[in-house]
This record gives C-alpha cells, sequence and structure tokens, in this order.
C-alpha cells in the first residue's frame, strides 16, 4: 500500500509538472501573440496617421492655391483700376500743360 500510495504522489507530481510546463508554454504564446497583435495595431495607427496627415497637407496646399489664385485676381483688378485712374490723370495733365503753354 506505500508503494501505491509513493506512486500515486510521483504521478501528481509528474502530472502537476506538466501542467505547470504546459501553462507556461500557452503563457509565453500569449504573451508573443498580444507583442504581434500591438505592433499591428502600431502600424495600423501609424499608417492612418500618415494618411490623415498627408490628405490635410493636400487640403490646405489646395486651401492657399486658391486664396493665391484670389489674391492674383484681386491684384490684377486693382491694376486695371489704377491703370484706368493714371489714364484719366494723364489727359488732365496733358490738358493742364497745354493751358499753361498756350
Amino acid at each position: 500500500m506505500a508503494k501505491e500510495t509513493v506512486q500515486a504522489v510521483r504521478q501528481a507530481e509528474e502530472k502537476a509538472a506538466q501542467i505547470e510546463k504546459e501553462a507556461l508554454a500557452k503563457g509565453e504564446m500569449i504573451i508573443q501573440n498580444a507583442r504581434e497583435e500591438a505592433k499591428n495595431i502600431q502600424s495600423s495607427m501609424s499608417k492612418q496617421v500618415l494618411s490623415k496627415a498627408e490628405q490635410d497637407l493636400k487640403d490646405v496646399q489646395l486651401q492657399g492655391n486658391k486664396l493665391m489664385e484670389a489674391a492674383v485676381q484681386k491684384a490684377e483688378k486693382e491694376i486695371i483700376l489704377l491703370k484706368e485712374v493714371a489714364k484719366s490723370k494723364e489727359q488732365a495733365a496733358i490738358d493742364l500743360v497745354l493751358t499753361e503753354v498756350i
């Protein structure tokens, strides 16, 4: 009977050691999977942030181009008005010179 008890204790110890070994292996596998998933999430988020930044940059460039175009059109209109004012003053200056000369 003592022999059977010793054998049962040894079997229980062996089974406990096997369970511990399996638990450690499973724990390592879970940790490795978690690391890989974290890397994938980080990579995905980095790509999303980069994509968003690129889109924001394109939007800002487009808005800047529109503002520049509007400023150029406004400047061109002002130039036309200034030329018209200068032309009308030119005629007035010519008339003034002619009246002074005559």
